[in-house]
């Protein structure tokens, strides 16, 4: 009976393309948690093999000297280990099939792929190979090892380690850019879960009417909770196995090979899912019960206690999850500053559960709102003589489940979208302002580390790419420790780049951009800059390298840390601000699109399942109203019943949404440095009322049309 009935008609067309979403949805949600906790495991693992175990230079034990550094590559922070072996049987490290001879370098596959692309594969050295997967935490790791060149680094810098392989992952690679499983699990059931069993309970009762018709009848003729639960589970079944197949697909792919996942870019390892093939394999079985189980919860027909004639439906129950919702919001508002107290990082579980929990009891708080709205309707449409609104009065009033489903895709979606902004924007005033910096002058300003013998800063300078002019940087502290004084000492062709004229440093222009957000950036308040005409590569107390064109173009960054690579190990060349443009960029780059492409997952099950919703809810709103034609004698009752029934609590959702997210986002602001405009949130609201104004415009197309096709009998 129950297969039969989900063949039946546009709605149970709807139910079916619902129930496959939600079950599909719900079992990749599940298996991704699964997945994120798969590869942190293997990041652990490989991660701890090839931490150095450092011991004292001294130690009989030290067989290996070492030191990590850093270099950017396509604008993100990389990893570069410098190690050379310091007795003959060290072992290399995991993944290197020999040591690197000095001027050699190991890269991992990822690295090498960016240095070609920037034009300088050979930037730390002669590749001689590439380091195997064993050696990576993760297969697009980006890595890489190198023994420099003899006299680019003094005994005094090296690191020494006895060997490599320990209990906790190296302080290097991957390590340094990716945040704790907890941050992804968190993640991941927020803004992909949380929407994906929105989804599943609106599609349990899209075009619920009928069904719960059919479920009192049952009850009615005697049938027991077991009988009318096999024909719900029948109804579930083909949808629910269609999905679990597709996501059994989708997974068993992703064992077999590593799959490279779309927009984030990342390379997800079939080894680390295979080690954990049973809870895959048990996630996307869970989806498969949990959704039935849901289906069979939800439909069940009403006792009444002396009526014979059976009633569909249930008692408004949203009183009951109502007055969690003002708990979890001072849990999240609240509960957040005293968990985050002595630094404590406590406060983001605490954050992720009110936050959670306020967006799921809020389509609770707007039924209660509307239920109560519908009396007041009912009131004003009696005093009133207004037949529109009387009917949305009392269909508000009877039908409060069809108005929290209605409602709640649009609460959940607005504290989405908000989250997914507060999130992104969570960088500190030298991020922004670092970003401000170079938005305007982009790269026409680097500043190179200095190299340590003369000989080396003219063999540097005279491998600059043509046009480059450098100015010796040093910096003087005043009276508080603070740098109050700059001095820029460069040659003739260095002082005209910046407008000296007739080779007098006094002609220079000090208000040139560059200067002056130099200044900024290393000089105290009211702190002084002085030009000086000399020899770079000989000033005194200089540690810097001013590098820009007296064109005002930008500089060709990639050839000139080739460069500074060649005559120097621990190279550092970046654009003013570049310490923190490269951290924020790899943020970015590792979190901004993980919680982009989850946020836009999470929106697109709320747009389905608004869709499969309000389909279906305005297919039986119009056969309810249909009859209403004849009584009124025109459709404008459709208009205003549709207004109130449908528009009006959409615009009250979007009105608690957007302030109930302007509330939850204070934690995020005060404490983690994100912004939320107000410009945002008034954007966000006029969205949600527009999506208000094209919903109530569709019921009231759709009811008037079905209102039509109307004719006693049907």
């Amino acid at each position: 009976m129950g297969r039969a009935a989900a063949r039946g008609g546009q709605e149970g067309r709807l139910r079916f393309a619902g129930l496959l979403l939600a079950t599909l949805a719900v079992a990749l949600g599940a298996a991704a948690v699964v997945a994120g906790l798969a590869v942190h495991d293997g990041r652990e693992a490989r991660g701890s093999a090839r931490a150095p175990q450092y011991t004292d230079p001294e130690s009989p034990r030290a067989a290996v000297r070492l030191f990590p550094a850093y270099d950017t590559v396509g604008g993100t922070q990389k990893s570069l280990v410098y190690l050379r072996p310091a007795v003959k049987d060290a072992v290399p490290p995991p993944g290197v099939r020999r040591w690197p001879r000095p001027g050699e370098v190991m890269v991992s596959p990822a690295l090498r792929r960016d240095l070609a692309r920037e034009g300088t594969p050979d930037r730390y050295g002669t590749v001689v190979g590439t380091i195997a997967p064993e050696g990576l935490e993760v297969p697009d790791e980006r890595l890489a090892y190198a023994n420099p060149r003899d006299g680019l680094m003094d005994d005094d810098q090296w690191l020494a380690a006895s060997g490599f392989g320990g209990t906790q992952r190296a302080h290097f690679g991957d390590a340094d850019f990716v945040r704790p499983d907890s941050w992804f699990v968190l993640s991941a059931c927020g803004f992909f879960l949380l929407p994906a069993l929105a989804l599943t309970v609106i599609a349990a009762r899209a075009g619920a009417a009928g069904r719960d018709r059919r479920v009192a009848l049952l009850r009615a003729l005697g049938a027991g909770t077991r009988a009318r639960a096999w024909v719900s589970l029948g109804e579930a079944v083909p949808p629910v196995a269609a999905g679990t197949l597709l996501a059994a697909v989708l997974v068993a792919t992703a064992l077999i090979g590593d799959v490279r996942l779309p927009y984030v870019d990342f390379l997800l390892p079939a080894a680390d899912l295979r080690r954990w093939a049973p809870a895959l394999c048990a996630a996307v079985l869970g989806a498969g019960l949990l959704v039935p189980a849901v289906v069979v919860a939800l439909h069940r027909a009403r006792r009444s206690g002396t009526d014979t004639r059976p009633v569909a439906g249930g008692r408004f129950r949203a009183g009951r999850v109502a007055w969690l919702f003002p708990v979890f919001l001072v849990v999240a508002v609240y509960g957040t500053g005293l968990a985050a107290q002595g630094g404590s990082l406590a406060w983001i579980p605490v954050y992720f559960t009110g936050t959670v929990g306020v967006l799921a009891t809020a389509p609770a708080v707007v039924a209660l709102l509307v239920r109560r709205l519908g009396v007041l309707l009912v009131r004003a449409g009696n005093r009133r003589g207004a037949g529109g609104v009387l009917v949305a009065g009392r269909w508000v009033h009877a039908h409060p489940g069809t108005v929290t489903r209605l409602v709640a895709t649009v609460v959940i979606a607005i504290g989405l979208v908000t989250q997914v902004q507060l999130h992104m924007s969570r960088v500190g005033a030298p991020v922004r302002e670092a970003r401000a910096t170079h938005a305007e002058l982009g790269d026409r300003v680097l500043l190179a580390r200095m190299p340590d013998t003369p000989a080396q800063r003219r063999a540097f300078l005279g491998e600059l790419p043509a046009g480059t002019e450098a100015f010796a940087l040093r910096t003087t502290a005043g009276p508080t420790g603070e740098p109050s004084r700059m001095t820029l000492t460069g040659s003739c062709p260095a002082l005209a780049a910046v407008g000296g004229r007739s080779c007098d440093p006094r002609t220079a222009d000090v208000t040139d951009r560059r200067l002056v957000r130099l200044a900024d950036w290393y000089l105290a308040p009211r702190g002084t800059l002085a030009l000086h005409k000399g020899d770079p590569a000989t000033a005194k107390g200089a540690d810097q390298l001013l590098l820009l064109r007296g064109d005002g173009k930008p500089l060709p960054v990639a050839a000139v840390k080739q460069a500074a690579f060649r005559h120097m190990a621990l190279a550092d060349v970046e654009p003013l601000g570049g310490g923190e443009l490269a951290g924020s960029a790899g943020w970015d780059a590792h979190l901004g699109a993980w919680i982009r492409s989850l946020g836009f997952l999470g929106i697109a099950l709320l747009a389905f399942a608004a869709l499969i919703n309000n389909l279906g809810d305005f297919l039986h709103l119009g056969r309810r109203l249909a009859p209403l034609t004849v009584l009124a004698g025109n459709r404008r009752v459709f208009t205003t019943t549709a207004l109130w029934a449908v528009g009006a609590p959409l615009v009250l959702a979007a009105l608690l949404g957007c302030l109930t997210a302007w509330w939850l986002g204070s934690p995020m602001v005060s404490m983690a440095g994100a912004t939320l405009p107000a410009s945002f949130m008034l954007l966000l609201l006029a969205a949600a009322t527009t999506f208000a104004a094209t919903a109530w415009w569709w019921a009231t197309r759709t009811t008037a049309r079905t209102a039509s096709e109307w004719h006693p009998g049907m």
